[in-house]
C-alpha cells in the first residue's frame, strides 16, 4: 500500500514541479544561446536577465519543493482530502514515510535538474577549470581530496535541508492539533522544533569537542590557522548526527500521528 500511497504523492509533486523544471531548462538554454553571438549591448543585457532566471528557477526548486511537501502533507492528513486519505486501509506510518519518501525523491531530482541546469547555462573548459583550481585552493588547505570535499559538503546541506522539511511535518503535526490558530502554531512549532534540532547537533558536537581539543578549538578561535582535520572530524560527526536526528524525529511524528489528528 505504501507504494500506492507513495504514486499519488510522486503524481502531485511532478504537477506542481515540473513547471520549475521546465524553466530552469528553458533558461539554461536560453543563457547558453545568447552567450554564442558576438557582443552587443542587448545581447550582454538579454543574457544577464537570462542568467538571472536561470539563478532564480534553481531557488524555487529548492524553496518550492520545502513548501510543496508541506502543502502536501497538511493537505492529505488535515484538510478535505484527508477525509478520503483516512478511509484507506493504511497504517499512519505508511502515510508518514510516503510523505517523506516524497520529499526525498524530490529532493534529489531538484538536485539533479539544478547540476543540469547549471552545466547547460555556464559550462566551459575554462569555467570548470577556474571551478577546479579554486577548490584544490581550498582543500588543499584543508589537507583533503576534492572529492572528499565536495561531497561532504553537499551531504551536510542536504541532511540540514531535509531536517527543515522533517522539523516543518513536526510542526504541522503539533499546530492542527490545536483548537484554533492551527496554520500560525504549525509555524511556530516547526521553527522552534528547527531552532531545538540546530542547538542539539551543535550541543552534541561541543560534547564531543570535550574529548578531542581540535574540534573544541574551533569553538574557541576565530581564525582558520587550526587542525584541518577537525573540519572532517566536524563534517563527519554532524552528518551521523543529522542521521540520527531525522530518524528519531520520524519516530516521535509517527507516534503523534498515531495518537489521532483533527480533521478541518
Amino acid at each position: 500500500m505504501l507504494k500506492k500511497l507513495l504514486k499519488y504523492d510522486l503524481k502531485y509533486m511532478i504537477k506542481n514541479m515540473s513547471v520549475f523544471y521546465i524553466l530552469a531548462i528553458f533558461f539554461a538554454i536560453t543563457t547558453r544561446l545568447l552567450s554564442l553571438p558576438e557582443k552587443s549591448v542587448i545581447i550582454v543585457i538579454l543574457t544577464k536577465i537570462s542568467s538571472g532566471c536561470v539563478i532564480a528557477m534553481i531557488a524555487n526548486i529548492i524553496i518550492n519543493v520545502m513548501m510543496r511537501s508541506w502543502v502536501r502533507f497538511r493537505d492529505s492528513l488535515y484538510k478535505d482530502e484527508a477525509y478520503l486519505t483516512h478511509t484507506l486501509p493504511v497504517t499512519k506510518q505508511d502515510l508518514y514515510n510516503s510523505k517523506l519518501l516524497q520529499t526525498l525523491i524530490f529532493f534529489l531530482v531538484g538536485f539533479i535538474v539544478s547540476l543540469i541546469t547549471l552545466f547547460i547555462a555556464y559550462y566551459t573548459p575554462e569555467t570548470w577549470q577556474t571551478i577546479k583550481g579554486f577548490i584544490r585552493q581550498i582543500t588543499v588547505g584543508f589537507n583533503m581530496s576534492v572529492a572528499y570535499f565536495i561531497t561532504l559538503s553537499i551531504v551536510i546541506i542536504f541532511l540540514e535541508l531535509f531536517n527543515a522539511i522533517q522539523c516543518g511535518f513536526l510542526g504541522i503535526i503539533m499546530g492542527y492539533r490545536r483548537n484554533s490558530s492551527k496554520l500560525g502554531f504549525s509555524v511556530l512549532f516547526g521553527f522552534v522544533a528547527y531552532l531545538v534540532s540546530q542547538s542539539i547537533v551543535l550541543g552534541l558536537v561541543f560534547v564531543y569537542g570535550l574529548f578531542d581539543p581540535t574540534v573544541m578549538e574551533l569553538f574557541k578561535t576565530a581564525t582558520i590557522n587550526i587542525d584541518v582535520n577537525a573540519f572532517k572530524v566536524l563534517g563527519t560527526i554532524s552528518g551521523i548526527l543529522y542521521l540520527i536526528l531525522i530518524f528519531s524525529m520520524s519516530i516521535v511524528c509517527k507516534k503523534m500521528l498515531n495518537k489521532g489528528v483533527n480533521i478541518e
